[in-house]
């Protein structure tokens, strides 16, 4: 599960987008944490001073205790995760309704926090004929989360 790094260039801004997908289930919290805290040296080391978009299945939660994300969520200045009034918010809104929780996050660094214009999750299961049951057997079992960046021309 190694995560991808796309570097690309949208209206004259150059954006880091690493999309990963961690650990699930059995000794799953303590991997989590280690790879938290990889990934957060990870962008300070490579990418300081970058517009840094991490998206994916993280396979846990932004709002518990013990959080696996203390090293982002410690780090309010430099690091926003954009879907934590999903994560506190109703569960109709969650990304992985099976369980039900909100485990795909979107994690920005402070380059781009003044170019979110909204973040939500992606309801695609609403517009499929047979609902979530269908959605979860042809497409996935977890929603999509899209942020929104509004950039000046």
């Amino acid at each position: 599960r190694e995560p991808y790094v796309l570097e690309f260039i949208y209206n004259e801004q150059t954006i880091i987008l690493i999309n990963i997908h961690y650990k699930c289930c059995d000794g799953g919290e303590e991997r989590r944490r280690i790879a938290s805290d990889l990934l957060y040296e990870y962008i300070n080391t490579n990418f300081q001073n970058s517009k840094v978009i991490v998206v994916g299945d993280f396979n846990d939660l932004l709002i518990d205790h013990n959080n696996v994300f203390e090293s982002f969520l410690n780090d309010n200045t430099n690091y926003l995760f954009t879907d934590y009034s999903i994560a506190s918010g109703p569960p109709q809104f969650w990304s992985f309704p099976g369980w039900p929780s909100h485990i795909d996050h979107i994690l920005i660094t402070n380059e781009l926090f003044d170019f979110v214009e909204e973040t939500q999750t992606i309801l695609i299961d609403l517009s499929i004929n047979g609902g979530f049951g269908a959605y979860d057997y042809y497409i996935s079992d977890h929603r999509p989360i899209g942020i929104k960046l509004l950039f000046n021309p």
